[in-house]
Formats: C-alpha cells, structure tokens, sequence
C-alpha cells in the first residue's frame, strides 16, 4: 500500500527508451516500487518512493522540469462511500419499488451491457453474484477471488440475479458485471483505493469496451485519475460515480461527463441511499448506507435504458435520467420505468 512518500510518474509511452527505470532512481534518488503501461491514454506509469526525502516539493519541480516525463503528481488515497448498518438480515427489498425498477423491468434487464464495477473485490461465489459475474481482474495484489464487503454490497444492487429463487434482484438483473478490484477492505472498515490502481482498473475498462463504469468511491482531484475518467467519457463509456457525503461532489464525481448521484436534482441523479438490503459476504445479506448505495442504483438505471437503446449517449443518458425523476416519499427520486420512456415510447405504462 502507498504512503505519502510515493510519487506516480508518467512518460509517453511511444518514447519508452526515453527514461528508464534505472535512470529514474539514480537520477532522483528514488525506489522504483511499481510500473505499468496506460495504453488507453498513451503513458507508461512508474511509481517510486523517496522514502527519507524532507524536499517533496523540490524533488516534484525538479522532475517536472525533465523532459521526458510528461507528469508528476502524489499518490492519492480514495475511499468508498457506504457502510453496513445493523446484523445479517433476511431479503426485504423496498428501493426497486422506491424507484420503479420493477415496472421498468418489463421492458429492459440490462442485457448484453457490460458494467465495470471499479471497487473491492465481487465474490463470485455468492449465489445471486455468481450468475452475473462474467469478469473479475484484481489489480491491486495477487490474493485470492475472496470478496469484500463494499464491492459485493455495489454489485448486488447493480444486478443480483432475479433467476435464481433467491435473495435480492438488482436493478438490471441480467446485465453482465466486470469485477476491478482497484480497492482493499479490512472487515468492518470502508474500502481504500489510490491513485495506481485506480489508474490500472481504468485504464483496463477502457481497453476493454465497458458500457457503464461504476465508482461508488471518491477523494481529491487526481491528474491522471482525471485524464483517464475523461478518456473513458470520449470513449463512450457511461462513468457514473458517488456523490459523496458532501454539500460538493468529491473526485470523480465533479468530472465533466461524468453522470453524479446526489443530493441536489438539477446537478445529479438522487437514488436510494438508506437501509438498503444487498448482497454480504458469506452468501449473506446486509443493508447498506451511503453515497456508494446511490451510484449503483443510478448505474443499474443506465444499464437499463442501455439495453433499450445501445446507441445513446452520455448526455442522451443524463437527459432520460433527469426526465425520469419524479416525487417519491417526500422527496426526489429517480424513477426508472420513467427514464426508460423518456427514450422509448414504446414501454408500458409506469402506473405503479
């Protein structure tokens, strides 16, 4: 895991002989700790630790003013955005009512979209996870498929299965989830991720043609993080990403393009975000609280007008979001049977 003393470098990488390794650590007097190529964007990544350097600054400047590095910047650290409230509870599943999924489900389930769910790791031995789970990459170690709780909790909503007589259903039940482990989790803790393996997981949504990207987690504003959520956008990938728990979205949330859960209607999406039952370690189930809990329903959503419609776009996709949010309980919630007319006339009636 990084510390403050590592710093990421990137380097075109149609110049690789540019720089090597070797010349990294004994022109700056740093370790190489990791490498990695970011084809999506064009850069070869290096990250070295200056552990015992007092001159952070310094050493960033004097980098910066080498030719061959395109960029250098912190390691940063992410967190996810939910958390689980109360024991192991039986399947009671209110938000697909809460939001109209069920009546929206008539016409769309989500299937053939592929949804990247950058997070934890999904356990695709859980029997509503196992069905859907058509991918799973762990770029952050060499530990075994064992699931965490965030990621499992954010694939559960997005698209447990509904064909199994069992447990919960997500919101686009048959849509395909790609698992990117890009985050780590202690029991009981949220989940941590930084800059290089978030770097990594998107970079491999990217070249492997993700419909939807899913990224229940947030921080401060990263520069490779950014060229990379703006790649994938230019790509036609439907990045939807966690609010926060803050009055002003977090990174990536506040990136252009970027389709944000929230508080606020007219700048986001607002989805259930409260005591929300989904899939637990253990084959079991929990309810989850959170700004995570909202993006994934909201990335369900988008999987199924997707279904519907594969040619839309991002801002097609925004527009059929904001179209679709309609009173619920006293507050703003989007309803999905609604976004899923606003691009298809012909779906049945959303009556509940």
């Amino acid at each position: 895991m990084a510390t403050d003393t590592h710093l990421i470098l990137a380097v075109p990488a149609a110049e690789p002989e540019a720089l090597a390794a070797a010349d990294i650590e004994t022109r700056f007097g740093v370790t190489l700790t990791a490498e990695w190529p970011l084809q999506s964007i064009s850069v070869h990544c290096f990250v070295v630790e200056a552990d015992g350097r007092s001159d952070m600054g310094t050493l960033m400047t004097r980098m910066r003013a080498d030719a061959a590095i395109r960029t250098v910047q912190r390691m940063q650290t992410f967190d996810t955005f939910a958390t689980a409230s109360g024991d192991q509870l039986f399947p009671i599943q209110n938000t697909l009512a809460d939001i109209n999924a069920t009546a929206a489900q008539r016409a769309s389930t989500g299937a053939g979209i592929r949804v990247g769910v950058i997070d934890s790791a999904i356990d695709g031995a859980h029997p509503d996870l196992a069905p859907r789970l058509a991918e799973a990459r762990n770029l952050v170690d060499t530990r075994d498929g064992t699931g965490e709780g965030h990621g499992i909790a954010i694939a559960g909503i997005i698209a447990a299965d509904a064909a199994n007589a069992a447990g919960i259903v997500g919101v686009a039940p048959d849509a395909d989830l790609i698992g990117l482990r890009a985050c780590w989790q202690r029991t009981g803790q949220p989940g941590r991720c930084n800059s290089f393996s978030l770097a990594r997981a998107l970079n491999f949504a990217i070249l492997n043609e993700m419909n939807v990207l899913n990224l229940s987690l947030g921080g401060a504003a990263d520069p490779l993080l950014d060229e990379l959520v703006r790649a994938a956008v230019d790509a036609g990938i439907v990045v939807v990403a966690a609010w926060g728990e803050a009055a002003s979205p977090a990174f990536p949330a506040s990136v252009p393009g970027v389709i944000a859960d929230g508080p606020v209607a007219d700048s986001a999406i607002p989805a259930p975000s409260v005591d929300v039952i989904s899939t637990a370690p253990d084959d079991q189930y929990r309810y989850y609280s959170g700004s995570s809990v909202a993006a994934a329903h909201v990335s369900g959503v988008v999987a199924l007008l997707l279904a519907d419609r594969h040619e839309l776009s991002t801002g097609a996709i925004a527009d059929a979001l904001r179209a679709g949010l309609r009173p619920r309980g006293g507050r703003v919630l989007i309803d999905a049977c609604e976004a899923l007319r606003a691009i298809d006339a012909s779906v049945p009636s959303c009556l509940r």
